[in-house]
């Protein structure tokens, strides 16, 4: 059970990777296109990567294999870390399969909506399938049910490839994917936040506090000893 960070705002990732529960962080082309403009790609990819010292999805943008796998070349060649995102589709497959097989890179295959679609990517020997929770709600499917089927389908068959979540518009949608099966859920900043937050959490830290400060205030509880301590200097005896 993995957590990435589903976002491109470098403080964002800084911030939540101090908390040590981010094992990686997944970019898109709108994800992307959310920074301020005038950056550069390359530079903003690098910054993520230093700051997450773990797998970075970074998608491409050709819709034909031939370019996909081209420009996923110039984006593996930043760094080890770089896993190269493809988009669902028969072009995208011949993508995968001439990756993962001839050149060795892992690929994240994204946009999947349904279990036969991530079985594909799978048997193509991609290292991720990314299932969009959120999107397949719309569609008015169980999103839940599409990644408990596509889990059990891999474990069945003891496929290596790692189910990503993405698309999580509520707590609920990450509690959800995980207790269905998804190895990975990819969690918007915003999400993250909230996941640390509790107004029950928050009022009971906040009595303990006041309760010890208190004590503490009235003198009824000290930091410091209220004992002698024996060193050997104060002994009263003498060796004999």
């Amino acid at each position: 059970m993995q957590i990435f960070i589903d976002t491109a705002n470098v403080d964002e990732i800084r911030e939540a990777s101090s908390w040590g529960c981010v094992s990686g962080a997944t970019t898109n082309p709108k994800i992307m296109s959310q920074e301020e403009g005038g950056y550069s790609f390359r530079e903003k990819i690098e910054e993520i990567l230093e700051i997450v010292k773990n797998p970075v999805s970074v998608e491409v943008t050709a819709e034909d294999w031939k370019g996909m796998v081209e420009e996923a070349k110039e984006y593996a060649g930043w760094d080890k870390n770089i896993v190269i995102k493809i988009p669902m589709g028969s072009e995208g497959l011949k993508a995968v399969n001439a990756l993962e097989r001839e050149e060795n890179m892992r690929t994240n295959v994204t946009a999947i909506m349904a279990t036969n679609q991530a079985l594909l990517a799978a048997l193509s020997g991609a290292s991720y399938a990314s299932i969009f929770f959120g999107r397949v709600s719309d569609m008015g499917y169980d999103a839940a049910e599409v990644v408990r089927q596509t889990a059990e389908l891999f474990k069945l068959h003891q496929t290596e490839t790692k189910i990503i979540v993405g698309s999580v518009r509520s707590l609920m949608d990450i509690n959800r994917a995980f207790l269905a099966g998804a190895d990975i859920v990819t969690v918007p900043f915003k999400f993250l936040k909230m996941m640390t937050q509790n107004p029950k959490t928050e009022a009971t830290i906040q009595e303990f506090n006041s309760i010890w400060k208190e004590l503490r205030e009235s003198g009824a509880i000290k930091l410091e000893t209220t004992k002698q301590r024996v060193t050997p200097t104060s002994l009263s005896f003498v060796r004999r």
